[in-house]
Order: structure tokens, then sequence, then C-alpha cells
């Protein structure tokens, strides 16, 4: 990592920013200066050169289509160059002069078409140009997001489209951080399937030894429930479309949580004329140590009933 934050710009730019209130200024994590002081260091992480980390320690100073509280009059750049260098304040020009509705949906083209929010006018960007817009836009947008849950939940798929778009234009860690803040998260398991032999024989095993509760739905579709989730079943040679590659009665193993100490799941089991397979023996869980006891639904299925300790 290449920093600058050492360098005469640096403290120049630093300068500029609080003369101009820029260290009062409320934004999510803070005070804008702040905000910009992450995104440039953020920039330096990801390996962008000193006018890039300049650029984006300064990329609010004309405002932006975002950020409407411009801290220079485009008339004054003069002013920012002689702080933190000319092509510094290029990219800066740059970032602030974005018509992001116009803009932001051509990213994926080659060439895009620049609309100039400052001017009107629409020109064609150099590829350099765009690549530094492209990782500002990226470290300045996931540091807002990642310092406001409002905005996260509000925007968070929109600027996962965005950033996606800008796929080209990005270096390799700026989209690995990308993918890492806006991945699709899987949150829970809402249901799984089962292909059975019989529906009738799977139901009542489920019911009697797991307290599953037996649902239909969907025009005679049925299915086990359990705790926010359930289990639906397909009865072999009838799949529902679409379906596994391979749908086999007795081809799954699965583990489910029981609300029951290891000794009162073994009687309970012995009481449904269930055979053990193995068990009670210690395992590890999605959250940590658990005991478990194995035994096989009528179809042949694994099936792993585990308590975690209270």
């Amino acid at each position: 990592m290449t920093t600058i934050e050492d360098g005469p710009e640096w403290q120049a730019a630093q300068a500029f920013l609080r003369d101009r209130g820029a260290a009062e200024l409320a934004h999510p994590g803070g005070t804008l200066l702040a905000h910009l002081v992450r995104v440039a260091r953020t920039l330096a992480d990801w390996g962008a050169g000193p006018d890039v980390q300049l650029a984006g320690l300064c990329h609010a100073a004309y405002g932006t289509a975002g950020f409407d509280r411009p801290l220079l009059d485009v008339a004054d750049r003069q002013v920012l160059a002689d702080a933190i260098g000319a092509p510094a304040e290029a990219l800066v020009h740059r970032y602030g002069s974005c018509d992001r509705d116009r803009v932001y949906p051509r990213l994926g083209e080659d060439p895009v078409r620049w609309h100039d929010r400052f001017t009107g006018e629409e020109h064609v960007v150099p590829e350099v140009e765009l690549r530094a817009f492209a990782e500002i836009t990226a470290a300045n947008e996931l540091d807002v997001l990642a310092h406001n849950a409002e905005l996260a939940e509000r925007y968070g798929p929109a600027l996962r489209e965005l950033l996606v778009r800008c796929d080209r234009l990005l270096s390799a860690p700026a989209r690995a951080a990308r993918d890492e803040a806006l991945a699709v998260r899987v949150t829970a398991l809402d249901h799984l399937v089962l292909t059975v032999a019989d529906a009738d024989r799977t139901t009542e095993f489920y019911r009697r030894v797991m307290g599953m509760r037996p649902v239909v739905f969907g025009g005679g579709r049925r299915a086990l429930a359990f705790g926010s989730s359930k289990i639906n079943l397909h009865v072999v040679g009838h799949e529902v479309v679409p379906h596994a590659a391979r749908p086999t009665p007795g081809s799954a193993d699965l583990c489910l949580l029981v609300d029951a100490t290891p000794d009162a799941l073994l009687a309970h089991l012995a009481a449904c004329g269930v055979v053990v397979e193995e068990g009670p023996v210690p395992r590890t869980g999605a959250r940590g140590p658990i005991t478990s006891v194995y035994l096989r639904d009528p179809d042949g299925n694994l099936v792993e009933l585990s308590s975690y300790p209270t």
C-alpha cells in the first residue's frame, strides 16, 4: 500500500477541507471530513495512485448530484488545483460533474458518453478517468452504506447493480470489497424438499416421531411444518418441476434440532419403536458443539436429531 498521508499535498488538502467547514458538516459516520479521509485511505488500501487518493480525499469539493453542499465553486478550480495538483483536481471535477441519472446507466457501455451536470454537455470520457471515477465511486458509496443502516437497506440493491455494471472499470481489490459488502446473504432455511416413495408413510413418521405438522398447499401439495421452516414432499415419479437433477428417495442427510435432552430423546424414540443407528455422540453444529442421535426415516434418509447444551 502506497499512502500519501505524509506528503505536502495531503496536508494542503486537509487544510483546504477544514477551511471550508468539512470538519463541521454532518455525514454518515461522523463528519464530512472523516468520511473523506476514510475514502482516501480505502483507495490507498486498494492500491490507487497518489492522484486518485487525493481526488478521493477531495471528491466532494464541488458537491455531487447526491451531496449538494459544494465547498468550492467550480469557477474557482485553480484554488483546489494549487492545493492538490492539476491532475488530482481534474479527477475531482470529473467526479463532481457527473449527472448520475444519465451517466450511471451508461457505465457498462464502451465507450461511455458523459453528461456534465455543470455544463449540460456530453462527451466521451477517457478510460483512465472512468476507472478513477469508478474506483472513487465504489470507495465513497461503500463507506456511506457501512455507516448508515437505513441507507444501506434502501440503496444497497441499486448500488450493487451499479458496481456490477462498473465491473470492468474497478480494480480487483475494489471488486472484492464490493462483493464482501454487498453480497446477497442467506439468512435462514425456509424449506427443503424430500423425494419419497410414499407421502402418507413419510408424513406419519415425521408427525409421530418428530412432532411435525402436516400441511397441504398449492393444489394438494404436501409438506411437514416445524418451527419457521418446512419440508416439502415430492413423490418419486411425480416430482414438481423444477426439481433436483437426481431426485431419489433415501438420498438425503438431515440434521434437525430438537427441544429434548439426549436421554429424553432416546426414551422417546424407544417408545416410538424407532431404531437408533448411532448416538448420542458429540458433533459440531452451525453454532458450536451439539449432541446427536442418528436414525433413518422410512425411505432410508439419514436423520440426525441434535441438541445444543443448555
